[in-house]
């Protein structure tokens, strides 16, 4: 370990403001056994103490300072010993002190933009969502209006038709009609 600097490398303490524990130098421990040194030397104790306790088991916090079992560390796969640097104590602490409770929201029903007049795409999609939350059944579930025809597996299907047209006022009036019924709604619409 070395306490002067040659010419070519910088101060460390002009390179890091100063404000690093005296025991650091500007050449880090490069083995195992070097950083176990450092670390005993950073906790205040002897390196054969710092044997010891690793050997019986322990791990030093480094957020409280104090030494745990391993058992009070979380597992941390990217570190050189599987487990986190902070004790979880010291982890939830933390967290909970960071928490800030968000405001509940508060449903305030259906909130869609304004209707517009005329719009066919708004329409249907409006009465498809109101299928898909469950707030009308879907059309196949129902009979046409106009023939009666009952939906089967394979059969033609049923849909909503906006039989009042697309004005904002009429979006939700809808009634349930076999397709062949819809084109020929659809068909009359066309010629009045």
């Amino acid at each position: 370990m070395r306490t002067e600097h040659s010419e070519n490398e910088p101060d460390q303490d002009s390179v890091d403001g100063g404000d690093r524990c005296p025991c650091y130098t500007y050449e880090m421990a490069q083995t195992p056994e070097g950083a176990r040194r450092t670390a005993a030397k950073h906790a205040g104790i002897s390196f054969a103490e710092y044997l010891d306790l690793e050997s019986a088991g322990q791990k030093r916090c480094t957020a409280c300072k104090t030494w745990h079992d391993l058992s009070a560390f979380a597992l941390d796969r990217t570190r050189h010993d599987g487990l986190t640097a902070q004790c979880r104590e010291s982890r939830n602490g933390r967290a909970r002190r960071a928490y800030v409770p968000q405001p509940r929201r508060v449903f305030r029903g259906r909130s869609f933009v304004p209707a517009r007049d005329g719009d066919r795409k708004q329409a249907e999609r409006r009465i498809n969502y109101f299928v898909e939350a469950g707030l009308i059944p879907p059309p196949n579930s129902q009979p046409c209006i106009d023939c009666g025809h009952v939906w089967k597996r394979g059969g033609k299907r049923h849909e909503y038709d906006h039989y009042l047209g697309y004005a904002p006022q009429n979006h939700e009036q809808v009634q349930p009609v076999c397709s062949t019924c819809h084109h020929r709604r659809e068909i009359e619409r066309r010629h009045v």
